[in-house]
């Protein structure tokens, strides 16, 4: 299946398993829902399982969104019923990132048989597609990772490259963020050399993604090409998830995180910072914050 899975796709998908008389299970098939359990228990997609989203992040004050543990990501395979060959779909709430993040561990675990649900739940309710309250339960699953981790950079191995011009990094963050004026580390500021692309100008009005070449020319004003390495970060790397997923849709190869993104870059007083002038704050967010 695509990385990028439409509602309608994956409808069609499970009409199909049904009209077999098989289930998922019987098809390869686990439907991932990342929600929280009261809205997985309120109404879900007929045959998903509920996952616990937290068994994808590990911390370690002040740091956060570290990539996990072999341990935990087999325990989260394990709970899901995943076995070898399966194809997981994820899915959120639409408009979040757990389903995004799912994707980016399981690269770095070396397993690409994943689809992002584009829209999450709330673009299947909008199409009108039936739901389930039934709870879904699975055998254990036997898919078993190990770490591999070529989409993921560190925050002493992104300091050597500040200065690559063939490495291109995206700060997803908020404008306050990226500017300095919304500190939510020991520093404020951002990655030097990082552009601004906030994750949420990838989704429509509806919040799906936009059409493929929309978000190409969105990518293409920051002069980022797909011959290029890109590392995307936000504060803890669950935004700058859906920034990664967004970039491999779109045929972009070499593409990372920076493990723990700004809660560890911003934590350490040995990084560099870099803050706008005073000037550019005027010019480039004219209005977004206040001078008294």
């Amino acid at each position: 299946m695509p990385l990028v899975l439409g509602v309608t796709q994956l409808h069609e998908q499970l009409d199909s398993i049904a009209s077999k008389k098989q289930t998922l299970a019987q098809a390869r098939i686990c439907l991932v829902d990342l929600r929280s359990a009261e809205a997985y228990a309120a109404g879900h997609i007929p045959g998903a399982v509920h996952a616990n989203a937290a068994l994808l992040n590990r911390s370690k004050p002040p740091v956060g969104g570290l990539m996990p543990t072999p341990e935990a990501v087999n325990l989260f395979l394990e709970q899901i019923g995943a076995n070898l060959g399966d194809e997981i779909i994820a899915y959120d709430g639409g408009l979040e990132t757990p389903a995004a993040r799912l994707v980016w561990v399981l690269d770095a675990y070396g397993y690409e048989a994943c689809s992002w649900l584009n829209g999450g739940y709330r673009s299947w309710l909008a199409k009108g597609l039936g739901i389930s309250t039934d709870a879904v339960s699975v055998d254990k699953g036997t898919l078993e990772l190990s770490f591999i981790g070529d989409n993921v950079i560190s925050v002493d191995d992104m300091v050597e490259q500040l200065n690559n011009p063939q490495v291109s990094v995206l700060d997803v963050r908020t404008a306050g963020e990226f500017l300095g004026t919304d500190i939510r580390a020991a520093a404020g500021g951002h990655v030097p050399g990082a552009q601004h692309a906030e994750w949420t100008t990838l989704f429509n009005e509806h919040g799906q993604l936009h059409d493929d070449e929309t978000l190409k020319a969105l990518f293409g004003k920051l002069n980022v090409s797909d011959d290029k390495s890109v590392v995307v970060y936000c504060q803890s790397h669950q935004r700058s998830a859906v920034t990664y997923v967004v970039l491999k849709h779109l045929g972009f190869e070499d593409v990372r995180a920076i493990d723990g993104a700004w809660s560890a870059w911003g934590n350490r007083s040995d990084t560099p910072k870099q803050m706008p002038s005073l000037l550019l704050l005027m010019t480039r967010y004219e209005g977004s914050i206040s001078l008294r």
